[in-house]
């Protein structure tokens, strides 16, 4: 297809980070924000993800971010 080659580009809706398919409007879905990055110039927030692609990666990252609560000092 003629949009396969520009990211974003397929009609339907934006393409996933995870598995590059579009997100269609009826499909559970989420859209990842990351205070580093609270206007998505670096590329981490803002993007729209399959529900099921986004599982694992979040995951992943709230054990980390549990780890990282936990060893801060209170206040």
């Amino acid at each position: 297809m003629p949009f396969d080659c520009a990211p974003g580009g397929d009609p339907r809706g934006p393409s996933c980070p995870g598995c590059a398919r579009a997100v269609l409007q009826d499909q559970p879905s989420t859209i990842m924000h990351f205070h580093e990055d609270p206007d998505g110039r670096l590329g981490l927030s803002g993007q729209r993800w399959h529900a099921e692609c986004a599982r694992p990666y979040w995951d992943k990252i709230s054990r980390v971010l549990d780890m990282l609560g936990r060893a801060s000092p209170p206040g």
